[in-house]
């Protein structure tokens, strides 16, 4: 998708001026009106050329016998010629390409409190300012001359809504014929003409309104640069100048603390009061210098009317240019078709010729001697038109054989080779193959034609940037003066990509609950934002690639179809589906799938009603809190559950691998057991062994210790008295 930006940020040079008190003027004496005539003079006599070649471009593809030079033309009178117009298709075929896409202009916000809210009401009210304006016919047909002549023009302007009404509306006008009508600044050399100091836009008008509107006017039209007139047989009209011119002026500029920005004027100095009241302080002060665009209309002798302020500070009429270049500080433009003139009048003239030479040709006839054809007059007479399966004639001598057919048309073989040649030639002058024109030659692939016609794209696409180009700076125009035209509160329709609209309320003052302060919703004043054009294919088709990229996104991650399942339902372009998807999105809504960023506000009124009507004084974002709360409660609860299970599953085998491993044990100690038995066992037969033998070891000692009183109870029986030792 291509993407076109202007910001608000760009800064052009401007001409030096001299300052008068407040007021800056340019050296250009706009008031001077000798001097503004002198102006759109020089600017038409800079741009002649372009513009000439231009017309003939325009010509030859809309005049009836416009792809004939006008010499050859008249040389040829009461001859063939035809017209085998290649061209017209071709041009068909770029402004189909652009019909077949959207450009569509997207606001962002950069810088001194700029919001991305406002953004997108700014968004919403261009695409129905568009809507309102038919603004896609207008680019369409603009496109269209674009890639024939290379150039042509719209304008933004402003106008009551009704009129019974005061409130203003921005809207976008076409400019017919204006290759004619619309003369740029030579002197800039941007494409958008953003750094255009002057413009001059002429009205064709009736004599009737010409007089209505300026009954003292002198009735004496303004030049249009033309050298002459290609069609006689329309409406006599008076040709009106406008100028559109850019004055700059010196101002004072206060950044205030609720971040808006004023100028001082009468108008600041009136709200001084009520601001310094709701405690909105001044930060500080510059000098700055303010552009704004001015008009008046003139016609070739003089003003018409005083001058008039606009809600501009940039000319507010748009080019649109075909291969647009400076080259020798000079602006070049050109479409598709200049480059075709001239192979496609020779196609024309040899292909005329081819036909003239083959109808001017005698038709074949059989040539015979009078003697040959003697009583066969009537069957000869009848050879093209009788069915007789043979036809008879007389020998001749004198003209030995049957009688031959001699004669016929015989066309120029040279003339057939330029015309083939021509035909080729226009093709690949243009960029444009079989493919590119729906022409399948037969005996390729898909992907080979796509390819082709890819091809085929790159020899167009400078036509589809270039209005790309002219979109952007459009919305860069209408951001630029929505703070002064939508200034007061005011509801307006915000229109969205998909057709669907809401109204919305701008410049709504509320208090900060916060802070206690007025803040202003929707305050375009506030802020500066940058303005690109996305270019790319239609909202249906885009709705086609939204069905099977959700769809191909599934087959990796089926839980996309349950997170976008609303989505593409409502991609679907039938009814059905779109009463589906209205379920499913509910459905979502209450689960709380859906984001707040994402939510509409008659969803969040849905779901605060819901939460009164539980006795719940909750605001639509408590309950998409609470909702996304619940929802990673829920997957939080599952994790554990999750992870209590995988805890149970590890328990269970360690409880396994302990029984198995208390088995071992259980094993090794009956081992053990059984082992200490047979000690046991062996031990109480020596134990007993050995109790044995100290039963035998007593009874030995008490036999000698009776053997020994025995002895001793003897000894004193053969000696009663002691020894003196034992006296003592």
């Amino acid at each position: 998708m291509m993407d076109t930006e202007v910001n608000q940020m760009e800064e052009y040079e401007k001409p030096e001026k001299s300052e008068k008190g407040d007021k800056g003027e340019y050296l250009v004496d706009y008031d001077d009106f000798s001097i503004v005539t002198g102006l759109m003079s020089a600017a038409q006599d800079a741009d002649h050329d372009n513009r000439e070649a231009a017309r003939e471009a325009n010509l030859f593809v809309d005049k009836r016998d416009g792809q004939w030079e006008q010499q050859w033309w008249n040389a040829n009178d009461g001859k063939p010629r035809f017209t085998f117009d290649m061209v017209s298709p071709i041009i068909s075929q770029i402004t189909a390409e652009i019909e077949q896409s959207d450009f569509d202009v997207k606001v962002s916000p950069m810088s001194g409190g700029a919001s991305k809210e406002t953004a997108m009401t700014m968004d919403g009210l261009i695409r129905n300012i568009e809507a309102m304006s038919r603004a896609k016919d207008i680019y369409i047909n603009a496109g269209r001359d674009a890639a024939t002549c290379g150039f042509d023009c719209w304008m933004v302007s402003s106008r009551y809504a009704d009129s019974t009404s005061f409130e203003q509306d921005l809207m976008i006008d076409p400019i017919p014929n204006a290759v004619d009508r619309v003369w740029f600044d030579p002197a800039s050399y941007l494409q958008s003409k953003a750094d255009s100091q002057y413009v001059f836009l002429l009205h064709p008008m009736s004599i009737a309104e010409y007089i209505d509107r300026w009954p003292e006017g002198s009735k004496v039209s303004v030049s249009s640069d033309r050298e002459g007139d290609s069609y006689y047989d329309k409406a006599e009209v008076i040709v009106v100048g406008q100028i559109f011119y850019v004055e700059r002026e010196k101002i004072e500029l206060v950044l205030m603390s609720n971040g808006a920005t004023y100028e001082v004027d009468d108008d600041f100095r009136a709200v001084v009061d009520e601001l310094e009241a709701m405690e909105v302080k001044e930060l500080r002060r510059r000098i700055a210098y303010k552009d704004k665009v001015c008009s008046r209309f003139f016609d070739a002798t003089d003003w018409m009317e005083d001058d008039e302020d606009t809600v501009f500070d940039r000319i507010p009429i748009v080019p649109v240019f075909g291969n647009f270049k400076v080259v020798e500080n000079k602006v070049l433009y050109t479409g598709a078709v200049e480059k075709l003139i001239d192979p496609q009048r020779v196609l024309n003239y040899s292909l005329s010729r081819e036909i003239e030479e083959g109808a001017l040709a005698p038709r074949a006839k059989y040539w015979m001697t009078t003697t040959q054809a003697a009583g066969y007059g009537d069957t000869i007479a009848t050879l093209n038109t009788n069915s007789d399966p043979v036809q008879f004639y007389n020998a001749d001598p004198e003209a030995p054989g049957a009688p031959q057919q001699n004669g016929g048309a015989n066309v120029n073989p040279g003339l057939r080779n330029i015309s083939e040649a021509m035909r080729s030639l226009i093709n690949q002058t243009a960029g444009m193959f079989a493919a590119s024109m729906g022409d399948n030659p037969g005996l390729q692939s898909g992907v080979a034609i796509e390819r082709l016609q890819s091809k085929g794209d790159n020899g167009t696409v400078k036509y589809y940037r270039a209005l790309e180009a002219a979109i952007a700076t459009t919305g860069d125009i209408l951001v630029r003066a929505l703070p002064k035209v939508y200034d007061a509160q005011r509801t307006v329709r915000l229109l969205y990509e998909d057709g669907s609209a809401e109204m919305q309320v701008i410049n709504e003052p509320i208090i900060d609950q916060q802070t206690g302060q007025i803040i202003t919703l929707n305050d375009f004043s506030k802020g500066v934002y940058s303005v690109s054009c996305r270019a790319g294919p239609s909202f249906r088709n885009r709705q086609q690639e939204t069905i099977e990229t959700i769809i191909e996104i599934s087959k990796v991650d089926p839980s996309i179809i349950g997170m976008a399942g609303d989505i593409l339902l409502n991609s679907i372009p039938t009814s059905s589906a779109t009463q589906i998807g209205e379920r499913k999105r509910l459905q979502m809504l209450s689960q709380g799938m859906i984001p707040e960023s994402q939510m509409t506000d008659e969803e969040k009124e849905q779901m605060q009603a819901k939460a009164q009507q539980q006795g719940q004084q909750q605001d639509p974002n408590m309950l998409i809190a609470q909702a996304e709360q619940m929802k990673a409660q829920a997957e939080q609860m599952q994790a554990q559950v999750n992870m209590q299970k995988l805890q149970l599953e590890s328990a269970k085998i360690q409880l396994e691998m302990q029984k198995l491993q208390a088995g071992m044990q259980i094993d090794q100690a009956n081992v053990q057991i059984a082992s200490f038995g047979k000690e046991t066992d062996r031990m109480n037969t020596q134990i007993k062994a050995q109790e044995a033998g100290a039963k035998i070891q007593r009874e030995q000692v008490a036999t000698q210790g009776l053997q020994l009183d025995n002895q001793m109870k003897y000894a004193q029986a053969m000696n009663p008295m002691p020894p003196s030792w034992m006296q003592r």
